[in-house]
């Protein structure tokens, strides 16, 4: 019984594996049989992987994962029809034994193996995509991207300038800042980036910009909605009021001014007539009007007068630089230290910020010709309703500018005697009349100020306060003295003395002989 028991034990160990040879042997077709249909069941499953896989490779920018890419080629390997026969082959020429042991553990390999790590590919919702980030796709969105933000900045800018032709409007803070972001994005250059990188570190660097844009057009959707505002109002650079003296005696003159500006018809203006006669006060209320309504979005005043003009090889020229800062100033602009002598640059900062909604230019004393474009003045076409209104001695300018000429004549004898009456006081009345032995002396110093507003109100509060005849007949002799002085006073609006002074001065000579003389 001792030596039949281990005799057992090993035919019991021995018989099954006999039994299992035997069976490699005499079912080889079986084996065989049974791998082919895991190979079958392996390329049923490649092929829905890589359907799957093309599906999800339609998204623009997706490229296969690796390890999918490679489970397709080992599976694909896998199902070749020469790997049975390599198998069979290796079992040798009189046995099956080899190649039936060999046959049946590749089929439980491939069916622990392979197949069943492809079951995670074939599940829903499952991805076989990562993004693209090779340079050469990069470098495709990054342009793509870029074209899709330059027509968003382009139509938003359009509406911008069509919501900011209404009055008193000014671009939203945001919106300037996007597309001014947005025109930085847009001026990248992909070509300049793969120059500026290693290729290792060239790929981070391009998504970085890529998802700069897709933010930059993500934001861009808030200004392009329909209805969206895009402006606000403007409190900053509407205009001051300027002070100014009452102005008897024009109402129709600026009447007509401001009818012309608040039309469509006349987009420049110009208000002509010799010196002192009240071209600058009847501009001056006509901006403070200008001020009270909505009509425009700035009003803009700028003394020109003769310290524009430069000497340039003994000849006048109007300096455009100086000409340029004044307005620069009247905007508000801040100008870095080199834009103050750059013609060029200061021509397209003054142009963009008024191209931010309609104006009025009003250039008071004007005495030689300019181009708009020179200086940064927007083209004035009547479709932007910006205006230009200025003051001016001389009609051949007013003519040369194309401007629609309103001439501002001296006043009549009534209104340059209420007006003289006015500034020289009550005291020269009696019962509502001039008194007697002043009346003649007052209305011959009248005549002599020829209705010009500003020899008149210079005269009459000279004379303020003197009430016995004497005076008033000394005045008039010395007056007399210069007779022909005021008539001089046209040299400018005729154009034939352009060294003379302004009437303001020559006014001022007058008097301060009179005073000189005793009279003050």
């Amino acid at each position: 019984m001792d030596v039949i028991k281990p005799v057992m034990d090993i035919v019991k160990d021995v018989v099954p594996t006999v039994k299992k040879y035997v069976k490699y042997q005499i079912c080889h077709n079986d084996y065989v049989n049974e791998f082919k249909e895991m190979q079958t069941k392996l390329e049923r499953r490649r092929k829905d992987v890589a359907g799957e896989l093309l599906t999800q490779l339609i998204q623009p920018g997706k490229i296969a994962k690796q390890e999918v890419e490679a489970w397709l080629k080992e599976a694909d390997q896998e199902t070749a029809e020469k790997v049975v026969e390599d198998l069979i082959y290796q079992g040798g020429c009189f046995t099956y034994i080899c190649s039936s042991r060999k046959l049946d553990k590749r089929t439980q390999s491939l069916d622990e193996g392979i197949f069943k790590q492809g079951e995670k590919y074939t599940n829903a919702g499952g991805s076989l995509v990562v993004d693209d980030h090779s340079i050469e796709y990069c470098a495709t969105v990054f342009k793509e991207k870029q074209k899709r933000l330059k027509h968003q900045k382009e139509h938003i800018e359009a509406n911008l300038k069509t919501q900011c032709m209404q009055p008193r409007k000014i671009a939203r803070k945001e919106v300037e800042e996007w597309l001014e972001k947005a025109g930085q994005r847009i001026a990248i250059k992909v070509e300049d980036l793969i120059s500026q990188r290693e290729c290792s570190s060239l790929t981070n660097f391009n998504i970085k910009k890529i998802e700069e844009l897709k933010e930059m057009l993500e934001e861009g959707k808030e200004f392009t909605n329909a209805g969206v505002i895009l402006v606000i109002d403007d409190h900053s650079i509407k205009g001051v009021p300027l002070l100014i003296e009452e102005c008897k005696g024009r109402d129709d003159i600026q009447d007509q001014i401001l009818e012309w500006l608040k039309g469509d018809e006349v987009t420049r203006i110009a208000v002509s007539g010799m010196g002192g006669v009240g071209k600058t006060t009847i501009m001056k209320q006509a901006h403070n009007q200008l001020l009270k309504e909505s009509k425009f979005n700035k009003v803009i005043w700028v003394k020109v007068s003769r310290d524009f003009d430069i000497i340039v090889q003994q000849k006048r020229k109007f300096d455009v630089l100086k000409f340029q800062k004044r307005i620069a100033n009247s905007l508000e602009l801040k100008l870095e230290p080199e834009d103050h002598e750059n013609e060029t640059k200061l021509v397209g900062l003054i142009s963009q910020k008024l191209r931010q909604g309609n104006f009025v230019l009003i250039l008071d004393d004007v005495w030689q010709q300019f181009g708009l474009e020179d200086v940064g003045i927007p083209n004035l076409d009547g479709n932007n309703g910006c205006k230009l209104v200025l003051t001016t001695q001389l009609q051949d300018v007013a003519r040369a500018m194309e401007c629609e000429v309103i001439s501002v004549d001296p006043l009549p004898p009534k209104e340059a005697l209420a007006l003289f009456l006015e500034k020289v006081g009550s005291a020269v009345l009696s019962d509502g009349r001039i008194k007697g032995d002043i009346d003649p002396f007052l209305k011959q110093i009248l005549q002599k100020c020829d209705g010009v507003p500003l020899a008149i109100v210079t005269v009459a509060k000279t004379m303020r306060g003197k009430l016995d005849s004497r005076s008033w007949k000394w005045a008039l002799t010395k007056l007399g003295k210069f007779e022909g002085i005021i008539d001089r006073l046209k040299f400018s609006y005729e154009a034939w003395n352009h060294n003379a002074k302004s009437v303001f001065y020559t006014v001022h000579y007058i008097l301060k002989i009179m005073k000189s003389q005793g009279m003050s």
